[in-house]
């Protein structure tokens, strides 16, 4: 994987035609085969290549072919694609009435999302695992509704807190997919898990359950019988997010939440969240979020 070419979203976002992006972090646009910039003799040759990005594909008219992890598959109307970070992807074939919507959303942007993280690892697994699925007309009319909601709260750029505004605009464009999702049964089964996605999924139970008062690695990879090194490596393979990283994720996801209680100080939440003193929390709290405690509070 460390071999294929990494695409950053802001070189990606140059290539697409009628585009609406904030900053490079995150992007919509439409679709359009006859405007892919690829000639059909390049992509029958093209380069297998990781994203830096998530990104999520309606199609609404065509066909493709794409590779995902190796495994090929057939596009049609009516599928949605999501390819996370961590995905080989290739492109082999697009017809020339592909229409359709294209949703890009930078790592940061989506670490700094408050999403839900409940069955987290089992939802990232189906996914992962299946990242072409079918939709009925009516469900691909209705995320064609979404990506338009997300598409006009971008243009809002006189919005005082816009990127809080997009990324709450963003949950619920999640929620409205993991709502379709949920019927579908290729996404409902449990996948096949191989050793390392084993490892991945219990850790996360275990962050969930004891991120609060753990707050090294040490303690995740001796509860799983392996080596602090070992797990990172696992993470960053499977996630690109190393096992420190996860964890001071789940840290500051807590403590947002945390600070968001009116009537717990500062200190409290420090004290909740195993802190050695308030000062240590409020170091690394603005280390991850560019403001103290105290100021996000307040915005």
């Amino acid at each position: 994987m460390k071999n294929l070419p990494l695409i950053e979203v802001a070189e990606l976002i140059k290539g697409i035609e009628y585009s609406d992006n904030f900053q490079d972090d995150l992007s919509i646009a439409d679709l359009n085969g006859d405007l892919i910039n690829y000639e059909e003799k390049r992509l029958e040759h093209s380069t297998p290549m990781r994203l830096n990005a998530l990104l999520m594909i309606l199609i609404q008219e065509g066909s493709a072919e794409i590779s995902v992890d190796y495994i090929p598959y057939k596009i049609e109307k009516n599928t949605f694609i999501t390819l996370m970070p961590t995905h080989i992807i290739q492109v082999s074939k697009v017809s020339k009435e592909l229409r359709g919507r294209l949703l890009i959303v930078s790592k940061s942007f989506m670490d700094g999302t408050p999403i839900e993280k409940k069955n987290h690892s089992m939802n990232y697994m189906q996914i992962r695992k299946n990242p072409c699925a079918l939709l009925s007309s009516e469900e691909t009319e209705h995320m064609s509704g979404q990506f338009s909601i997300l598409r006009e709260k971008m243009k809002l750029r006189t919005h005082s807190f816009l990127k809080e505004a997009l990324q709450n605009a963003l949950i619920g464009f999640f929620i409205e997919l993991a709502n379709i999702f949920t019927g579908k049964k290729e996404l409902m089964t449990a996948p096949t898990l191989s050793r390392k996605e084993e490892l991945f999924e219990q850790f996360l139970q275990l962050l969930f359950e004891h991120c609060k008062e753990q707050h090294v690695v040490t303690f995740y990879a001796e509860k799983l019988f392996i080596t602090p090194q070992y797990l990172s490596l696992i993470l960053k393979e499977l996630t690109g997010k190393s096992a420190n990283k996860w964890i001071d994720d789940a840290l500051i996801v807590e403590a947002k939440m945390l600070l968001k209680a009116p009537q717990a100080t500062v200190q409290h939440v420090a004290d909740i969240l195993h802190f050695s003193d308030q000062s240590t929390f409020g170091k690394f709290f603005k280390k991850h979020m560019g403001v103290s405690p105290m100021e996000y509070r307040k915005s």
